[in-house]
């Protein structure tokens, strides 16, 4: 093997030992290869500090189970390792690769000694990890990546998530020591399947934060309305069958589970299956393990949780007989195969797929509708995320709705060839201002809501907006509107709801009535900057949120999308600026507090976003 490059020195490889012998199979094949190699962290040592210097390439021996894998898993998550040299990591489990996105290169045993070989070598010809410096993506750099991505996976990024695509993309050319966009496309492109990169790659691309019994309405749907239905129809074959597609890490399909146990005992005697499939290998296997911290149970009853949870400390491992329930696949919607009833993937009485059409371009997701339709059984069940909908995409289902949630239904039986097509659905967008106008009463009709009354609904408002309850809040800030037009943030809320559904021009005029009201209302200049964004007009969404701080400098949100604009027009000094900012005005919150107008985020997760950010940056 070549010296270390520029020099005459060998390459300096650690090899971490594992109970099972791995440097006695290493250390002399890494040494007849000319490498001078260290065994450490023997007879269950722990993992000494690895610093810039000590090494050149580490192989990260990790054999599960056993306390020594689990310290070294948690060291190499936390980053400590893979900053410092790269990481070839070799282990007895190969689910593992998909956990493990900062690798160098991931091995199973028997090693094969070829390409760890390769490895070793090319991971030493590579910049040092800690000298990247990764600029922004470029539009033709995009371009690239977007036609790969679509044609690959079906996901399409733009915009609106350009910023999920940045964060994975320059993860994973950390990992490899890669320093611009077209050197890690044209590794994308060789290595995509030899070495599942695009698998690695879309693991960093599509987890969200997600919880238990998210979007609270549809289960209640569930379980008032389409579940009794489904059980008179299915009494004679007594079998029930859901989907939940793109399942993330588990807990929409264990919600499923534990919604059929709690309140339908009378399925226990039933042959009752939920399958549960996501293009995230990383996100199946923690679903599969079934250990969730307390950010995942936030909205859950808490009869629930102690029915259906064992508290270990500071997690929660959900009971045995819901896991027993659920099979985990991986399955990609754009590529994969269904219905397909030879791998069970038909005639499903329910199928959830929310969030998932956001990501796709309309004539895949005009596709994927269309493979969901034929998957399910006549007089089936789909839901949608609130901001999907199938307007455009097929007319095949019908619009059903319960209370304060919608969801689609096939026609218990298939039109027949004579029957003439159903006209367009109706869309689902929000009432427009003008017929909320209407609405209204005047004076001599019904007397002003009490102040209280009008921020009692304002709260109640904003809770269920951070519960992603738009159909509720659009409720609570359209009653304060209808006595109080003067409302900043009802309007404010109003135009929250109305962005977040799509409704660019009605949130805008929401925006204008606010600032109508209250010149000097920051929330209203930020809800004015980010629709700019939205649209691309960068310059002008700075000048917006700059607004919102002369008026409020203790506001995060405003401040903290000041500095991804800053980043992307290359002023990195500002973009960090902002961002420290944002982490020190987020460590004043308690623990637990939600972020106003974050949409529901956390302190602790946004904490990690910026931080997360800030890694990215360019040091100044």
């Amino acid at each position: 093997m070549n010296p270390h490059p520029g020099t005459s020195k060998p390459l300096r490889v650690w090899v971490a030992e594992t109970p099972g012998g791995l440097c006695a199979d290493l250390v002399p094949l890494l040494g007849e290869a000319g490498c001078t190699v260290q065994c450490v962290a023997t007879d269950d040592a722990p993992l000494p500090a690895v610093r810039v210097g000590d090494c050149d390439v580490l192989v990260l021996g990790i054999e599960l189970p056993g306390p020594q894998a689990l310290e070294r898993l948690r060291r190499f998550e936390s980053g400590r390792l893979s900053r410092q040299v790269p990481v070839i990591v070799v282990a007895n489990r190969a689910e593992l690769e998909y956990e493990l996105p900062d690798a160098f290169d991931f091995l199973t045993l028997p090693v094969d000694a070829r390409r760890l070989l390769a490895g070793v070598r090319r991971a030493a010809s590579v910049a040092r990890i800690e000298e990247q410096r990764l600029p922004p993506l470029e539009a033709l750099d995009l371009i690239l990546f977007q036609n790969y991505l679509v044609q690959h996976s079906g996901l399409h990024f733009d915009q609106r998530n350009l910023r999920i695509l940045q964060h994975g993309l320059t993860r994973r050319m950390r990992a490899l020591g890669l320093s611009s966009y077209r050197a890690y496309f044209d590794y994308l492109e060789s290595f995509g399947e030899a070495r599942q990169e695009l698998k690695k790659l879309l693991g960093l691309l599509t987890v969200g934060e997600t919880y238990f019994f998210r979007y609270l309405a549809h289960f209640e749907a569930l379980r008032h309305q389409v579940l009794p239905e489904l059980i008179a129809r299915n009494r004679a074959r007594r079998t029930l069958r859901l989907w939940s597609a793109g399942c993330s890490t588990g807990e929409e399909p264990y919600s499923l589970g534990i919604l059929l146990r709690a309140h339908f005992p009378e399925l226990r005697e039933w042959d009752v299956r939920i399958l549960a499939t996501d293009i995230n290998h990383q996100a199946l296997n923690k679903a599969r393990r079934g250990v969730y911290g307390s950010r995942s149970l936030r909205v859950t009853d808490p009869a629930l949780i102690s029915t259906w949870f064992e508290q270990r400390g500071s997690e929660y491992l959900l009971d045995e007989s819901i896991r027993a329930l659920v099979d985990f696949r991986y399955l990609n919607l754009q590529t994969g195969s269904y219905p397909d009833p030879g791998a069970g993937i038909a005639d499903f009485d329910i199928i959830f797929c929310r969030n998932v059409l956001i990501y796709f371009r309309q004539a895949t997701s005009r596709k994927v509708v269309e493979g969901l339709a034929r998957s399910l059984a006549p007089g089936g069940s789909l839901f949608l995320g609130h901001a999907e909908t199938l307007i455009n995409l097929s007319r095949q289902f019908e619009r059903a709705s319960h209370e304060r949630s919608f969801f689609y239904r096939l026609p218990a039986a298939p039109p027949t060839l004579e029957a003439p097509p159903r006209p367009p659905e109706p869309p689902v967008a929000p009432q427009t201002l003008p017929e909320v106008a209407r609405a209204r009463t005047t004076e001599a009709d019904a007397p002003p809501a009490p102040a209280r009354d009008a921020e009692q609904l304002y709260a109640e408002g904003q809770e269920a907006f951070n519960r992603e309850d738009f159909a509720g809040a659009r409720a609570c800030f359209e009653k304060i509107l209808a006595v109080d037009e003067q409302h900043p943030g009802a309007w404010v809320g109003s135009g929250f709801v109305h962005a977040n559904r799509g409704a660019i021009e009605q949130a805008r005029t929401c925006c204008e009535h606010a600032l109508a009201a209250d010149d000097l209302h920051a929330p209203a200049y930020f809800l004015k900057g980010l629709l700019l964004e939205l649209e691309g007009h960068w310059l002008e969404a700075r000048e917006e949120y700059r607004k919102a701080l002369l008026i409020d400098m203790d506001f995060i949100m405003p401040r903290f999308h000041l500095g991804g604009i800053h980043e992307r027009l290359g002023q990195g000094a500002d973009a960090r600026r902002e961002l420290r900012n944002s982490v020190r005005l987020l460590e004043r919150l308690p623990n637990e507090a939600l972020v106003p107008l974050s949409g529901g985020l956390t302190r602790e997760v946004f904490l990690e976003v910026c931080r997360d950010q800030l890694n990215q940056l360019p040091s100044s």
